[in-house]
């Protein structure tokens, strides 16, 4: 039965692709609302099938899934101010396990505005009602446990301040904001909710050409709402120190570099301290207008998912995008993550490597068809997994 509902969806898809190339472009077209308002419609609709959709090394649970995804953008502009809203959901149908079923929504309104030649500002909020698949994060290797998928709200409220001309020497931004995640599990999550507080301080210096150099110093405070019994507090402050190098078109290279220091401090003095390296690189290298190569590395902390005080995580991704002609592409990734669970001695090593090739048909229309593959190996057994999923789908739009 899945086989065949699989094969039926494929069919419909790939049969709606009787474009030619020479119709292919890529820009969606929109709706005048009047006074200058832009509304852009768009749709996505994907069938996968997985073949370890709890992420478990045992007994592993495969189905095929149905993702359907419409979207909106609204958009305005006066000349010194811009403003935007987007909506987008996501639903997706598993036809072999109804309890992973799962309906998301995203929100995010952003507003601009050029104050006079030095001084502008923009606000920007975002809001998910989202869900964690059975089997990651706080199911990691318990998956059967849960009858459905854990469920959260995010929101993000933030506001950026830049002072400076453009093309000046200099230019400072200031970024301060706050965000939420709260899970509605009730009791059972309570002591995952949690609040932060951010803000940023950055200079940035002309070198010259399209080249910027920049020092930023980062803080943000974290505070949960609930502590379970018999256990301290993961309340902490992290403060990061950063400089970096932002640069364009130099030897058909396009950049963002930046390296410092991370420190994160406790609460409670039951929990250690953390002082490490922190760094960001982005490099897009196109040896050719229709190919390009991109290197992404990081090092980052991220908040504990009920395994030790946090995670240390290394991450490396390597991609090849290559245009065959104006209506095909490719794209080809390999991402290694390494994770070090703070106050315990797991390691975790995690590999994916995607293969994914567009089609555009019509200017409006496009289809996608791909495969992932997922590896992670842990010194706790419980969470190793081999994960592979397959997809084809379209995007639709005006």
């Amino acid at each position: 039965m899945t086989k065949r509902n699989l094969s039926a969806a494929i069919c419909m898809i790939v049969s709606l692709g009787a474009g030619t190339a020479a119709e292919a472009q890529s820009d969606p077209a929109s709706v005048e609302l009047g006074n200058g308002v832009e509304f852009k419609p768009s749709l996505s609709f994907d069938v996968q099938s997985d073949d370890n959709l709890l992420y478990t090394n045992s007994d592993e649970l495969d189905s095929v899934i149905a993702v359907i995804k419409p979207s909106f953008e609204l958009f305005a502009t006066n000349g010194t101010s811009e403003y935007s809203v987007n909506y987008s959901l996501s639903r997706g149908e598993y036809f072999d396990s109804e309890d992973d079923n799962y309906l998301d929504h995203f929100f995010n309104g952003a507003a601009k505005w050029e104050l006079n030649a030095k001084n502008r500002l923009s606000l920007n909020a975002l809001y998910t009602n989202g869900h964690e698949p059975r089997g990651t994060r706080f199911s990691e290797g318990k998956a059967e446990l849960l009858d459905e998928p854990d469920t959260y709200s995010d929101s993000d409220l933030g506001a950026l301040y830049s002072f400076g001309a453009e093309g000046a020497k200099g230019r400072i931004d200031v970024t301060v904001g706050t965000k939420d995640r709260d899970y509605d599990g009730g009791l059972r999550t309570a002591n995952r909710d949690r609040g932060t507080d951010y803000g940023t301080v950055g200079f940035f210096y002309n070198a010259g050409g399209k080249t910027e150099l920049f020092t930023e110093v980062s803080r943000s405070k974290i505070d949960y709402d609930a502590t379970a019994a018999n256990t301290e507090t993961l309340n902490s402050a992290e403060t990061d120190v950063m400089v970096g190098i932002k640069w364009e078109g130099t030897a058909a290279t396009t950049g963002t570099a930046k390296i410092g220091q991370r420190q994160k401090d406790f609460k409670s003095f039951e929990r250690k301290d953390f002082s490490a390296p922190r760094w960001e690189v982005g490099v897009r290298w196109s040896p050719l207008s229709y190919s390009s190569f991109d290197l992404n590395t990081e090092r980052r902390s991220d908040e504990s998912n009920g395994y030790g005080n946090f995670s240390d995580t290394k991450s490396t991704t390597l991609a090849w995008t290559h245009s065959w002609s104006e209506a095909v592409s490719s794209t080809f990734s390999y991402n290694f993550e390494n994770s070090e669970y703070a106050a315990t001695k797991r390691e975790d090593d995690v590999k994916n490597s995607s293969v994914r090739l567009d089609y555009q048909s019509r200017r409006w229309l496009s289809f996608h068809a791909g495969l992932n593959i997922s590896d992670k190996d842990s010194n706790v057994d419980t969470f190793d997994f081999e994960k592979n999923l397959v997809f084809v789908g379209l995007n639709a739009t005006l």
